[in-house]
């Protein structure tokens, strides 16, 4: 797998141009292959991005898509197609979905439906949709059926892929490698997140809470998830950080000193 890094974690030191084209090429220097990123409004563009992305030697492994801009219609489309040729991926990634859609199986099967229709769009240009979930689709809407359920089950495999993530699937109370395995085949990127207990004084023994941590400082199997992520054919795995105790460039320094102790 490569190591790759998600442009969000160190979103708190960009504040140039200049200044995250220096994190980018540091992160090739610690040994990140690839970065799933994005301009910032207001301190550099697309091309900019493309450009510097480039130069730092860092692979890109998925462009950005909205849906909101997408479901308008062939504007939308076409800007994210013109994005995705631009940066050689054939992955157009999407957040997690709307609030709106939250509310109801309803909500879901709505969602996935309108997302099936901009998935062929997408297709035709030889690209594919990448979900990124977080913990909230795994709500439960009881008899055992949760909101990822119906997001996995009612959309196109050939065109509407995952990028899970680690923590949240952990944080959404289901087995990492259980998912991993059933999205074989529908997706090539995961982001490497571990799952840390706060160590903290607490009036409860159940007042536990989580926090964000580097891969391998935590307590996620990694070994397992490695496993499951070879034995599935995932290509990338990208370290994200949502929040970090020190210096974000530090926690990247970490994570990727840890999964090569794991032999990423």
């Amino acid at each position: 797998m490569k190591k790759g890094f998600q442009q969000w974690t160190v979103r708190d030191l960009i504040k140039t141009k200049a200044g995250a084209l220096e994190i980018f090429k540091k992160t090739k220097e610690m040994g990140y292959d690839s970065i799933q990123g994005y301009y910032v409004e207001g301190v550099f563009g697309f091309e900019d991005y493309k450009n510097m992305i480039l130069e730092a030697g860092l692979e890109n492994c998925s462009s950005g898509g909205s849906f909101e801009e997408m479901r308008k219609g062939a504007e939308g489309i076409k800007k994210a197609v013109y994005e995705a040729h631009c940066l050689g991926s054939d992955l157009v990634a999407l957040g997690t979905l709307p609030k709106e859609y939250r509310e109801s199986r309803e909500g879901y099967k709505k969602y996935a439906a309108e997302v099936n229709i901009i998935a062929g769009d997408l297709k035709k240009e030889g690209l594919k949709m990448v979900y990124h979930p977080h913990a909230i689709e795994f709500f439960s809407f009881g008899g055992g059926l949760k909101g990822m359920d119906i997001i996995f089950e009612e959309t196109d495999p050939d065109g509407f892929w995952f990028c899970l993530d680690t923590h949240w699937l952990v944080a959404g109370g289901v087995d990492p490698l259980e998912w991993i395995r059933k999205t074989r085949g529908r997706g090539r990127l995961i982001h490497f997140k571990d799952y840390a207990i706060v160590k903290a004084a607490v009036d409860g023994i159940e007042e536990v809470h989580r926090q964000f941590a580097e891969v391998g400082e935590g307590n996620l199997n990694w070994p397992g998830i490695i496993a499951a992520c070879r034995e599935t054919g995932i290509e990338h795995a990208i370290v994200e950080q949502d929040i970090c105790s020190g210096d974000p460039l530090d926690s990247l320094k970490t994570s990727i000193d840890n999964m090569r102790a794991f032999k990423v």
